[in-house]
């Protein structure tokens, strides 16, 4: 069976052919192949929608299944595929019932959840063997999170959790965000949040300077507030970290788990997929959820 998955970001939307044995066998889940356009999120609801029927469109034809996949920034309500709620990063998207859109362009059944719900689940069943309560943390353009109350039991809409964790006051009249409030989490532990740290454009370039070791070290104590709010008021049992920032894990990785208390350290798992998390976990929640294909729900 070959499906689709989507991952639709405030930077980019990735989209990949994605071939799987059986719904519930991870280990036959293997990417054919892979791509990404830019979402031009500032462009607004039409352009947007352009890119990711775009993006769609570079495998529908070479896609033998009746089900889309999809995870997106924003928060969703995925009994219907409406975004409840996005910031301005994806302009006029709150409100859009996505899945209605692609499913009149494309005619096919198009399940729609949160990206960083999506990553959560492809990294906890498709890439790593995970237990208890895990949780996720998505850094790029801003700070996604999720979470499974039970790995255990069966993957439906409310077995997973999007935390809006990016929004939380880290700094009071702190910076801007695109949330419309000030101070939000993901201004500072995200790539934008590096990026602002230091004034410059290129995490990479940021991570591996020595002139900008006062950007991430403010970075790390940002994300280890985080992380223990996290813990605090979440209690996870482990916490995988992924996006785009942590390919770069080398600059920083240990010096966030040695500023951490031992307990949060221990829970920090580097995610295993990368960038293609969300994809396969997009897949495999259309393929296995509550509003997957199995279940025959539109």
């Amino acid at each position: 069976m070959r499906v689709i998955g989507v991952d639709i970001g405030g930077t980019g939307i990735k989209s990949a052919l994605i071939e799987c044995g059986a719904p519930d066998d991870a280990a036959s889940y293997n990417i054919i192949d892979r791509s990404s356009v830019h979402t031009d999120g500032k462009q607004g609801r039409d352009r947007i929608i352009e890119n990711i029927c775009l993006a769609i469109g570079k495998y529908i034809d070479l896609a033998d299944s009746a089900i889309i996949g999809v995870g997106s920034a924003g928060d969703i309500d995925d009994s219907c595929g409406v975004i409840t709620y996005a910031t301005n990063a994806l302009q006029g998207f709150t409100g859009l019932n996505l899945r209605e859109v692609l499913v009149k362009r494309f005619g096919k059944r198009v399940n729609l959840i949160n990206d960083a719900v999506a990553a959560l689940i492809g990294e906890a069943y498709v890439g790593s063997s995970l237990r208890g309560r895990p949780m996720m943390l998505t850094l790029g353009t801003g700070l996604g999170c999720a979470m499974i109350e039970d790995i255990d039991a069966p993957l439906g809409s409310g077995s997973v959790d999007n935390i809006r964790l990016g929004h939380i006051e880290l700094h009071k009249d702190g910076r801007e965000c695109k949330c419309g409030l000030k101070g939000c989490a993901e201004q500072y532990v995200s790539a934008t949040g590096l990026k602002l740290n230091a004034g410059m454009d290129r995490v990479q370039d940021i991570l591996s300077c020595d002139a900008n070791r006062g950007a991430v070290r403010d970075f790390i104590a940002d994300f280890k507030s985080v992380l223990e709010y996290a813990c605090d008021r979440y209690s996870p049992t482990s916490i995988i970290v992924g996006g785009g920032v942590v390919e770069m894990a080398q600059y920083w990785w240990d010096d966030l788990a040695a500023a951490c208390s031992q307990d949060i350290a221990s829970k920090l798992v580097k995610a295993r997929l990368g960038n293609r998390a969300a994809l396969f976990g997009s897949v495999y929640a259309a393929l296995n959820g509550k509003y997957g294909l199995q279940n025959g729900i539109y």
